[in-house]
């Protein structure tokens, strides 16, 4: 009983002793902190009041870690968040500080990962949707990039697929296949989709009125019939139920109302959708060859990807024995064409070859954020050296290492989730960013959204920063000692404990290079691109428009023509207006006809496949509307195309792939299929850049507007054109109001669309270049600042902590450029490894962004010197800034500190 009181007396003198010590060591840093407010020229009274906030929370450190034993685990996270929120508040500016910093990281991911689940992680708002595949048959020995689908294929696939619940088609809903609508208001060219009656019930799409396609609505010569969108239903019919029934003028055909869709209606990813019509496929009158369908198909439970594709495989060669081919084609030219099948998940279909830009911005913000965990970990180490002494207090009350580093994480996770808090503010004003910058193009926007797998993203993001930032703190500082009187006055900082906030300062330094490189590279691919010649002329000067004349207006094929070009005398006629032209599709509109063209006394007519070129049909004038230069020869006359002349024009690399020259190629032939006649060459025109500024210009073939025994009809006309005017008013309302009253003069009604400049075309196919850019550009941004702001906070506390070093050095006749040369040496060389190791890794990551460049490698030496060039002069003028103000230490005040 004496051993047992004998050791707790002794126990309990020892804890008094620790106190009293420590006691001692707070009244003297208390006292240092006051001569220290009173130097910076405050007041006896404001020094004392600020000195007390910043030591009186240690009595308080001495209650609750005397009242702690015996606490639940709820209370005592209660108890340390208290703790924590009122130390926060007792430092605002490293608070503020730190959650601006956390806010900023989390909240661009958060954004970015809302871009990435809803474009590529959320299934797409269809029943079953892991079910839905996109059908289509791939050319493998013409271009292996090309899908599509013949009504042969469908019908077949339909009828005798194993793995397949039901297949719908559709056309892909280009400008060629949308509709004019009359009768309403002003005559409109609405968008819209042509489906077979499956394709709907396929998508698990009912109606909110009415009723979808039947099989008679889908067979030939039935009552033509049509499906509103909910948005053109409210719009054009103010949604009225009554509007079941009545009659839609479309392309001169009236068609029954016979549903309208939901409001959460859509089909793939096309927007400002219209009319849903049905596809109307004659099986009678089907031939093989025509692939300008594409296939929706819904598995059946079970079957996977490769199975259907092998049950594709399995049906093509029945396709190819079942229809005859169309007039020119031939089943061997099919069989050499080595058709394939291409089933896709149907997701896969409608992002496209999105998925690797978005990974690479979700790479590149993680990396800003990982810059915002070290910038905050520096901070916390720093703010945690000034905690040494409350730490020592809780060892020595009693406190085990573990209990030190749990307040420590507790503190950091507080942080973190503060931090998260404000990133869904920075998230809600990026996502309006983002969807306003965002090129026309990125499919699914509609989808992206803060909803709950966004929340649970930013909450676990939070929580994971909040360890990232709060471990290193905890490994350096939880196992502080409780004998601190006898060294902590007198002792400088010493370098061991800056080896961790070098580090840290190390990975931001090379974060940031890596960052900067890859928006370098981007920035050197967009100059690439401007600086590309499109193939035409100051495209800002051309305004483009789409006019259809469909059947009904015109039944004779010979009266299309004169109608367009009449419409192009009075569209010249307006005042300002230089020249006009006209075409099925232009340079750059997404609009292209592909098929293989045979060139005369060429080993492609004896048997083998000629490849696939694209065409089109031009008026007199097209090329010098757009300013297409004429290497060879001459240009088409309105006398050949009312005559019917088979001529024809091709593009300069289309004449290089055949002869040496462009000239020899004048007077050769050319055609489509067999049965056409040979058309003879009468001049070769400049490439024009036709897919965009970062694809190869096609070779391509020009054909008169009005063609005798083409593809095996007696006469084509081109019914679907865009026309070309070349004015300096060019995107004015001014100038439309004159070019709609000309094409109204002609007919009133013919509804003008896709009106745009030729520049909007030119600027939309670097959309996604310039995207990419900027995003990156942003992140190298904030990467850059970042981590010039923790560089120079380290640089700052280290030369604060050795105030009384250098004022040592000073007094005994340092010169301030010695005292310069030190400071900035030491940060330098801090600098030089985050670069060499930033250099390393960059030349392995960049090569992710290898399909996004044009012209640029992806280790351009360049884009690296200048770089490394930047970040190291921002970086000097951050070792710098703190080490001046190192130089005008006074050195007898130095040493009074200490």
């Amino acid at each position: 009983m004496f051993s047992d009181f004998y050791f707790r007396f002794r126990s309990l003198f020892r804890r008094q002793k620790v106190e009293t010590e420590l006691d001692e060591e707070l009244h003297f840093h208390y006292e240092r902190q006051v001569e220290k407010y009173v130097e910076s020229g405050l007041s006896r009274a404001e020094s004392e009041r600020r000195a007390r906030l910043t030591f009186g929370g240690l009595d308080q450190v001495k209650e609750e870690c005397r009242d702690a034993r015996g606490v639940s685990f709820i209370e005592t996270m209660g108890q340390d968040a208290r703790f924590a929120l009122r130390m926060f508040r007792k430092s605002p500016g490293f608070t503020i500080v730190a959650i601006l910093t956390l806010a900023l990281g989390i909240g661009a991911n958060t954004a970015i990962f809302s871009v990435v689940e809803g474009v590529l992680l959320k299934p797409l708002p269809y029943p079953h949707a892991e079910q839905l595949v996109s059908v289509a048959i791939c050319p493998l020995a013409l271009d292996p990039s090309l899908r599509g689908l013949s009504g042969d294929e469908y019908f077949i696939f339909r009828e005798q697929s194993r793995m397949f619940q039901d297949i719908g088609a559709y056309i892909e809903t280009d400008s060629d296949r949308d509709v004019n609508v009359t009768g309403l208001a002003e005559p409109e060219r609405l968008h819209a989709v042509y489906v077979t009656d499956g394709t709907l019930p396929i998508l698990g799409i009912s109606t909110l009125l009415g009723r979808t396609f039947s099989r008679a609505d889908g067979s030939p010569g039935s009552p033509a019939t049509a499906l509103l969108t909910y948005g053109y239903w409210e719009r054009g019919f103010g949604g009225s139920a009554s509007v079941i029934g009545k009659t839609i003028v479309t392309d001169g055909k009236g068609r029954e109302i016979i549903g309208v869709l939901p409001r959460d209606f859509r089909f793939l990813d096309q927007r400002d959708l219209s009319l849903v019509l049905p596809l109307q496929l004659d099986r009678n009158k089907t031939q093989l060859g025509n692939f300008i369908y594409f296939g929706i198909g819904r598995l059946k439970p079970g079957i996977t990807i490769a199975e259907a594709s092998a049950d594709v495989s399995r049906m093509l060669p029945i396709s190819l024995s079942a229809f005859p081919p169309a007039p020119g084609l031939s089943v061997d030219l099919l069989e050499k064409a080595r058709l394939s099948p291409s089933v896709l998940p149907l997701k896969e279909e409608v992002v496209g070859s999105l998925a690797r830009p978005l990974w690479v911005l979700m790479g590149g913000i993680g990396m800003v954020l990982l810059i915002a965990c070290a910038n905050v970990a520096n901070l916390l180490l720093v703010r945690t050296e000034g905690r040494r002494h409350e730490l020592a207090l809780r060892a020595a009350l009693g406190a085990s290492h573990w209990r030190i580093a749990v307040q420590l994480l507790r503190e950091s996770a507080i942080l973190g989730l503060l931090g998260g808090i404000f990133g869904l503010g920075v998230t809600w004003a990026a996502l309006r960013f983002l969807v306003r910058l965002a090129p026309a193009g990125i499919p699914r926007m509609n989808d992206i959204s803060i909803d709950l797998p966004v929340l649970l993203f930013t909450l676990g993001i939070a929580l994971l920063t909040s360890v990232l930032f709060g471990l290193i703190p905890v490994l350096k500082h939880s196992h502080v000692r409780t004998g601190l009187v006898q060294n902590g006055r007198t002792a400088s900082q010493s370098r061991e404990r800056h080896r961790a906030q070098n580090l840290l300062v190390t990975g931001q330094v090379a974060l940031a290079l890596v960052l900067l490189i890859c928006a370098g590279l981007m920035i050197r691919s967009f100059r690439a691109l401007t600086h590309v010649n499109p193939g035409f002329v100051a495209p800002a000067e051309l305004q483009t428009f789409r006019l259809a004349i469909p059947n009904s207006y015109a039944p004779d094929e010979a009266r299309v023509t004169p109608i367009e070009q009449q419409i192009q005398d009075k569209l010249a006629a307006i005042p300002g207006v230089s020249s006009v032209g006209f075409s099925n599709d232009i340079p750059m509109d997404g609009d292209s006809t592909l098929d293989n063209i045979f060139v005369a006394d060429h080993q492609d007519e004896h048997g083998g496949l000629p490849p696939l070129r694209h065409f089109q049909f031009i008026s007199p004038g097209y090329f010098r509307t757009l300013g297409i230069p004429l290497v060879a020869g001459r240009d088409l006359t309105w006398a050949e195309t009312y005559k019917r002349v088979p001529v024809a024009l091709i593009s300069e690399n289309f004449a290089r792939a055949y002869w040496p020259t462009p000239s020899q190629a004048l007077g050769k032939r050319i055609r489509l299929t067999g049965v056409d006649d040979w058309r003879e060459i009468i001049g070769v025109v400049g490439n024009v850049h036709d897919q965009g500024m970062d694809k190869p210009a096609r070779a391509t073939a020009y054909w008169p507007l009005l063609l005798a025994n083409f593809r095996g009809k007696p006469l084509h006309a081109d019914r679907y054109t865009t026309f070309i005017v070349r004015s300096p008013l060019a995107g004015s309302e001014s100038l439309m109001s004159q070019i709609r009253q000309a094409v109204w003069s002609v007919d009133a009604n013919l509804p003008l669309a896709r009106v745009h400049t030729m520049n909007h075309y030119y600027q939309e196919s670097m959309a996604r270049t310039s995207f990419t850019l900027v995003m990156l550009g942003i992140a190298g941004g904030m990467a850059l600042l970042l981590g010039t702001v923790g560089l120079y906070g380290v640089i700052a506390y280290s030369v604060s902590q050795r105030t009384r070093e250098i004022g040592v050095r000073m007094a005994l006749g340092a010169q301030r450029r010695k005292i310069l040369e030190l400071v900035v040496g030491g940060g330098m060389a801090i600098i030089l490894v985050g670069l060499a190791v930033g250099v390393g890794a960059a030349l392995v990551l960049t090569r992710l962004l290898s399909s996004m460049l044009f012209g640029v490698r992806p280790e351009d030496p360049l884009t690296y010197i200048a770089v490394v060039l930047l970040l190291g002069l921002v970086a000097l003028a951050a070792c710098y800034i703190p080490a001046r103000r190192a130089t005008r230490i006074a050195p007898m005040i130095a040493l009074r500190y200490d």
